[in-house]
C-alpha cells in the first residue's frame, strides 16, 4: 500500500470516529428520561416520575416468602388511581404485568387492581426511600392480602396493561 492510500484510509477512519462521537452525543441527548415508572397501555407509553407517586401513606401487612407476616408503612399511590389519572381504563378481565429493572415480572388481574386498598406502587417503605438497582429513587409494587411474596415486585420499572 502506498503512502497516499494510507493517508486516505487514516482520514476516512478519523471522519468515521468523529461522526460516531457526534451521533452518540446526539442520541444520548434525546434518550427518554427513565427516572420513573413506565406505563404501557393502548399502544402508548406514559412516564410517571417517582415524585408523582409520592402521594399517600398507607399501611398493611405483607407476607414474605417464608410465610412471615410483617407490617409496613409505605408512601405511594394506589395503582388503579394512578392508571385512571393517566386516562387508562381498567376492566376486571384485564391483564396487568409489573416488570422490574432486573427483568422480573408478576401478573395481576384487572379485578385485583380494581379492588380498593389492594395494589399500590410505592416509593418509600417505613420512612426510607425505596432504591433502584443503582441506588437512586426506585419503586416497588405492593399487593396486600397476597401470600405469594414474589408479586411484591422490587425495582419496579414498568406496568403493562393488556
Amino acid at each position: 500500500m502506498n503512502r497516499k492510500s494510507k493517508y486516505i484510509l487514516t482520514a476516512i477512519a478519523a471522519v468515521l470516529i468523529i461522526a460516531a462521537v457526534i451521533l452518540a452525543i446526539k442520541v444520548r441527548g434525546i434518550a427518554p428520561d427513565d427516572s420513573g415508572l413506565l406505563i404501557q397501555a393502548n399502544g402508548k407509553t406514559y412516564t410517571v416520575s417517582w415524585e408523582e407517586l409520592d402521594q399517600t401513606v398507607f399501611t398493611g401487612e405483607i407476607v414474605n416468602g417464608k410465610g412471615k407476616i410483617s407490617s409496613h408503612e409505605y408512601k405511594g399511590m394506589e395503582l388503579s388511581e394512578l392508571l385512571r389519572a393517566k386516562g387508562i381504563e381498567i376492566k376486571a378481565d384485564a391483564k396487568i404485568t409489573a416488570g422490574s429493572e432486573d427483568n422480573y415480572t408478576a401478573e395481576l388481574s384487572g379485578a385485583e387492581v380494581l379492588t380498593a386498598g389492594r395494589v399500590y406502587a410505592a416509593v418509600a417503605c417505613d420512612s426510607e426511600m425505596i432504591r433502584s438497582i443503582d441506588g437512586k429513587q426506585g419503586g416497588q409494587l405492593v399487593v396486600y392480602g397476597d401470600a405469594n411474596a414474589k408479586r411484591q415486585v422490587r425495582y419496579l420499572k414498568t406496568i403493562t396493561v393488556e
